[in-house]
């Protein structure tokens, strides 16, 4: 009859965890998440180079600068002119163009993706963003340039 006593009270499985071991609980956490995480960045890696999430966006993105119609959505049409130089060196000056207009404001412009001086003294539209001005009326970065013929 002890033989049967003994058998009931004997664990059949043993905790792996255990308050007596905490180092064996540490090194399976550190060394589960390195695996998950490699396997993560290699699904991810991969994920790109067939194109799944590249191109799961919100579009395509735009091949380059000018081409993209969501960041340049304004636009004003005149003849693009050099900006005369102050007579103040120290004077502070919104644009390195401006954009004359028949009948309305000029326009003053700025680009770090077009070079401006390109189309000097041409019938243009620009297409670009309206930036806060300080001293002119209307200040665009400018994205796009189409000349007018």
């Amino acid at each position: 009859m002890e033989g049967i006593k003994s058998l009931s009270t004997d664990k059949i499985t043993k905790s792996f965890v255990t308050t007596n071991n905490p180092r064996k609980l540490l090194l399976t956490v550190v060394i589960i998440s390195i695996i998950l995480g490699s396997l993560t960045g290699f699904i991810l890696a991969n994920k790109n180079k067939r194109g799944g999430l590249a191109s799961a966006g919100l579009g395509q993105p735009a091949k380059n600068p000018q081409s993209d119609k969501r960041t340049f959505r304004d636009f004003a049409e005149g003849t693009i002119k050099p900006r005369p130089q102050p007579s103040d060196p120290g004077e502070y000056v919104e644009g390195t163009h401006l954009l004359e207009r028949v009948g309305a404001v000029p326009v003053a412009l700025t680009s770090s993706v077009v070079d401006l001086s390109q189309y000097e003294g041409k019938k243009v539209k620009v297409y670009g963003e309206t930036q806060k001005a300080l001293k002119e009326g209307w200040l665009m970065d400018i994205g796009k340039v189409e000349e007018i013929k």
